[in-house]
């Protein structure tokens, strides 16, 4: 309430209308609600959506609803039922069984199994019930230790790695992701240009390979999980009670998937194929009653519709940001910066993170800082999309503090701190702009994006 009573005290700028100022003083305010959570996500939302017109930020309610009618917003609810495919079906346990029955020997190997399975996962599946499902999962293995000190200390490893592991694996792919989408969109809005499949998972798949063992070495050596036995690993891998056949919804699901992924990265060379609208059809797919693979009733369920609609809401106050002259003003504020691209990468990354830390809403700081980094690369001479790529892989990062939906998930099992996560994850965080600044420069010239 304070912000909206001080926006209309504060003069025009240069560059910036009183509309401008009140589309500001709307975004600051709407990520103040997020942060403090006086009330759900899908409320404030709502709230949000409605205030818009009423404030004069959007001319009408209509164009206050431009986010809802956004493509992403269907990719994200189609992601879903994708997500319950490898929820309801044991597809997700018997790839961290597999792993188990190969490495899971001792702690240190048990926790990179399962890190390793959420990665591989995440990459494809939406991050907030890949999160989920796998903190169940670790929390049944917590159960096996019989001192609540082991079980406390493990516990403390387990609840970060699982939603560590979720967002590194979240920008293997475009589809990992909403954030993924939503950098996508915008260097569509604002460049025209686009990054294809192919060449989006030769810079994410690298980048979530190299910093998964530095991930799981860091959160094994600072937290120590209790260690355990083999017969330990055998109990817990007996408790998942997984059919040791895969069933035909089994099979169904992964010829299905595999068909969307063919044509995921077929979209790469053929522009006609559009991977949110093959998301959605074969989520429509997944759900013919027949093949008995997915009830349509259990994907209704299992839509989050805080997810949804938190990101329609951010789109809309981003379109209203661009229309009201923000994101003008805010480049015409930045510095121009001449410097080579692995600087400008490694300026990116760190900007993004630290700013995560005021704007700990990733959605909310992509459409923010989009059209600032679009102009920073050009000032630069430097290619938008790949300061875009920078944006959407540290977005997805967002786990220093534990005030983003996924690793929120874990925090409030009461296992960490918030201390225990920052002291863990800053480390990550310096690895991955050193990893970016290499990596995106060599895989920006080999693909012509540099």
């Amino acid at each position: 309430m304070a912000i909206f009573v001080i926006m209309f005290f504060i003069p025009e700028q240069e560059g910036l209308s009183q509309t401008g100022i009140r589309t500001i003083a709307m975004m600051l305010s709407f990520l103040v609600m997020l942060i403090t959570g006086p009330f759900r996500i899908l409320h404030i939302s709502f709230f949000y959506l409605g205030l818009m017109p009423v404030l004069g930020v959007a001319p009408t309610f209509g164009a206050a609803l431009t986010g809802v009618s956004n493509p992403v917003i269907l990719f994200v609810v189609a992601s879903f039922g994708i997500s319950a495919v490898f929820t309801t079906l044991p597809l997700s346990s018997r790839i961290l069984v597999t792993l188990l029955r190969r490495f899971g020997k001792n702690i240190k190997l048990m926790l990179l199994a399962l890190m390793t399975s959420i990665v591989l996962l995440s990459g494809f599946v939406s991050s907030v019930p890949t999160c989920a499902v796998f903190m169940g999962i670790a929390l049944r293995f917590l159960d096996l230790y019989d001192n609540p000190e082991d079980r406390k200390r493990s516990g403390r490893a387990f609840m970060i790695a699982v939603p560590v592991a979720t967002m590194i694996g979240a920008f293997m792919t475009p589809i990992g992701s909403a954030i993924n989408l939503l950098v996508l969109n915008e260097l569509y809005i604002h460049t025209g240009l686009t990054i294809p499949f192919v060449h989006w998972m030769a810079a994410g798949i690298p980048i979530s390979l190299a910093t998964l063992p530095v991930a799981w070495w860091l959160i094994y050596k600072i937290h120590k999980p209790a260690e355990i036995t083999p017969e330990m690993v055998n109990k817990f891998i007996v408790s998942l009670d997984i059919p040791k056949k895969m069933t035909s919804a089994e099979i169904i699901a992964l010829i299905i998937t595999g068909v969307m992924m063919a044509l995921w990265i077929t979209s790469s060379w053929v522009s006609a194929i559009n991977i949110m609208v093959v998301t959605l059809l074969g989520c429509c797919v997944l759900c013919i009653p027949k093949l008995k693979v997915l009830d349509f009733d259990t994907f209704a369920k299992s839509i989050g519709w805080d997810s949804v609609f938190l990101i329609a809401t951010v789109i809309s106050l981003g379109n209203m940001m661009v229309h009201n002259g923000v994101s003008e003003f805010i480049v015409s504020v930045l510095p121009v910066l001449s410097v080579p691209t692995p600087l400008l990468i490694a300026f990116t990354a760190t900007l993004v993170f630290a700013m995560l830390l005021i704007i700990p809403v990733a959605p909310s700081l992509v459409v923010i800082m989009s059209a600032p980094l679009i102009a920073l690369a050009i000032g630069a001479g430097a290619s938008p999309a790949v300061v875009l790529l920078v944006l959407a892989i540290a977005g997805c990062a967002c786990f220093l503090l534990p005030l983003d939906t996924v690793p929120l998930l874990t925090y409030a099992k009461g296992y960490y701190s918030i201390r225990d996560m920052f002291v863990s994850s800053l480390p990550i965080q310096i690895f991955m702009i050193i990893a970016l600044s290499i990596w995106l420069t060599v895989a920006g010239y080999a693909l012509g994006m540099v």
